[in-house]
This record gives structure tokens, C-alpha cells and sequence, in this order.
């Protein structure tokens, strides 16, 4: 009997010390790190901390705008200008079905590569199948715009237009295969998910950032419509004859253009990878320049205010155009 208290005991005293040990390491579980590991993790909260704070839909709105000029973002302008010379005219409605497919997907690649603690350029080289099929994808409207048959290789029925899909699925496989910057304010969004896990406002951070993006092309092509520049004589074109194998080729010199910026993309997809290598062009000085304007956006009291006016101005003409085209 005095045996079996003596047990009690031990168990009791037992059970003690493991609930004190476990409060102790519940109040303090990152103390026992090493000390370089613990100043790396407090290094890495306050960081999150900070954009957490800092970053609101607005400054990544802005940093989007300004990384349009940045050498990893060179990728997107072929993409623009090949449905440009594909379609010559109404372009805002081909940039807005581009955007469409290209954002969820750009939103999506980045927020995945961040929950299995990866870069999007890793997930790339890690998924070359898909980013070697989005490739071919794109060499093969390379090849339908050669011939001017666009992209009607889809059959659709009602008011959606073939191209429109077309240019849907171009810009999901386009955003499969671009390598999007790492500046200070991407960094800071998928900060925010990965130590916060905060991966809904990361999401909407990414989604404004994706919209800054878009911004500088739909004023582009909003400009391109209103003005008919597609009635210039270089977006005009005219008709090319070549002789291959004692065999005339008739085709217009927009769709050369456009085939050409569409397989040259797509080759790039194919054989590197992604559009990253576009960051070995030895332009390392101007995304030195744009990274400190993404810093300088973040501290600039003003970028809050000059980001709603650049916002307005873009849904009033965004709302212009829906308002125009829902008319016809």
C-alpha cells in the first residue's frame, strides 16, 4: 500500500515537471533556437510586421505601376504588342480579355510558390511541363496569326468572340511562364502570407499589384482605340509575298509582326523556362532604380493620395469603355 503511494507520487511529481516544461516552452518556444536562427526569425516578423503595415491596396496598386519599367517586366511588352498587331483594332477589349486570364493565374502562382516555400521562378523550373506546354501554346498562335486565321481554333456561340477566348487562354499560359520581379513590395506581400499567414490580404495585395500591371497597357491601348491609330499606314500594313520552295506565300506584314513577337515568346518559355532570363541583360542598374522607387513609395506620404488619383482615373475610363462597348 505505502509502495503504491509512493508511485502516486512519482507520477504526480512526474506530470508536474512535464506541465512546467511545457508551459515554459509555450512561453518561450523560439528562445531555444540558435542565436543567428532566432535574429533571422525575429529579422523575418519584424519585416512581415512592417509590410504588414505599410503596404496597403493602394502602394502595391502603385509598385505594379512602376515595376512595368523594370527589365523582368520586358516580358509582358511582347505579349502586348503581338495581339496589337494581330488584331489592329479594338485592343483595350484584347488587353482586357489578356488581363482576365493573367491575373488569377499571376495571383495564384505567387501565393503557391509562397505556402510550399518556393520563388515563382523555382515553381517554374520545378513545373517545366506546364511552362514548356504554355510555350507551345503560344508558338502555335504564333503560327494561326502567320496565316491570319487568329485564334480561331476555339468554336464559341453567342457574343463571345473567338479571339476573346483566344486571347483569355494567352494570357493564363502567358502568366504560367513570366517571371514576375522580386522587388521590395512583392517581397513584402509574400511576407505577409508566408510569416503572418495572412494569405487572403496577400492575395488582394497581389490581385492590386497585378491591376498596376495592367494600368500602363490598358492606357496604351485605350489611347490606341480612341485615336484609330489602327488606321495608321504601319499598323495598316500591306500585303508580303515570299517564295519558299518555288511556292508563293502571301501574308500580311502586321500578322509577320505578330507571329514573329508569338514564337519568339513562346520559344523563350520553351527552352528557358520562363521570361527570368530576361533579367541576365545586364540591366541590374535600372532594377536598382525601380526597386528604389518601390521603397521610396512606401515612405512618400503622398503615394496614398497620387495612388487613388491614378486609381480614379483608370475605373472612369475602364467604366468608359465597358459603358461604350455594353451600348453596341
Amino acid at each position: 500500500m505505502e509502495l503504491l503511494n509512493e508511485n502516486k507520487k512519482i507520477f504526480v511529481l512526474l506530470l508536474a515537471v512535464f506541465f512546467l516544461m511545457a508551459f515554459s516552452f509555450s512561453v518561450s518556444s523560439q528562445s531555444d533556437f540558435p542565436i543567428g536562427l532566432q535574429k533571422i526569425l525575429d529579422y523575418n516578423n519584424n519585416q512581415a510586421d512592417f509590410y504588414f503595415k505599410n503596404i496597403s491596396f493602394i502602394i502595391a496598386f502603385l509598385a505594379g505601376i512602376i515595376s512595368i519599367i523594370s527589365p523582368c517586366s520586358l516580358g509582358i511588352l511582347p505579349a502586348f504588342f503581338a495581339y496589337t498587331f494581330e488584331e489592329r483594332k479594338q485592343i483595350t477589349k484584347s488587353t482586357f480579355a489578356f488581363f482576365l486570364g493573367f491575373m488569377p493565374v499571376f495571383v495564384a502562382l505567387g501565393l503557391i510558390a509562397t505556402f510550399i516555400g518556393s520563388t515563382i521562378t523555382e515553381l517554374q523550373q520545378n513545373n517545366r511541363l506546364l511552362v514548356t506546354i504554355a510555350g507551345l501554346f503560344i508558338i502555335a498562335m504564333g503560327v494561326m496569326a502567320f496565316f491570319g486565321k487568329g485564334f480561331t481554333f476555339i468554336k464559341t456561340k453567342g457574343k463571345i468572340k473567338n479571339n476573346a477566348i483566344g486571347l483569355f487562354l494567352y494570357g493564363i499560359f502567358f502568366a504560367i511562364g513570366w517571371t514576375a520581379c522580386t522587388g521590395p513590395i512583392v517581397v513584402g506581400i509574400l511576407l505577409i502570407a508566408s510569416i503572418l499567414n495572412n494569405y487572403i490580404y496577400s492575395a488582394f495585395l497581389m490581385f492590386f499589384y497585378s491591376l498596376g500591371i495592367f494600368v500602363p497597357l490598358f492606357l496604351m491601348s485605350f489611347l490606341f482605340d480612341k485615336y484609330n491609330f489602327s488606321k495608321s499606314k504601319f499598323i495598316q500594313g500591306k500585303e508580303l509575298e515570299f517564295t519558299v520552295f518555288n511556292k508563293k506565300i502571301r501574308v500580311h506584314s502586321t500578322n509577320l509582326i505578330a507571329a514573329i513577337l508569338f514564337i519568339a515568346l513562346g520559344l523563350v518559355f520553351v527552352i528557358y523556362g520562363g521570361t527570368y532570363i530576361t533579367n541576365n541583360l545586364g540591366l541590374g542598374s535600372m532594377t536598382s532604380i525601380v526597386y528604389s522607387f518601390q521603397e521610396k513609395v512606401l515612405s512618400l506620404k503622398l503615394s496614398n493620395i497620387i495612388g487613388v488619383v491614378i486609381l480614379l482615373v483608370f475605373l472612369f475610363l475602364l467604366y468608359r469603355f465597358l459603358k461604350k462597348n455594353g451600348n453596341k
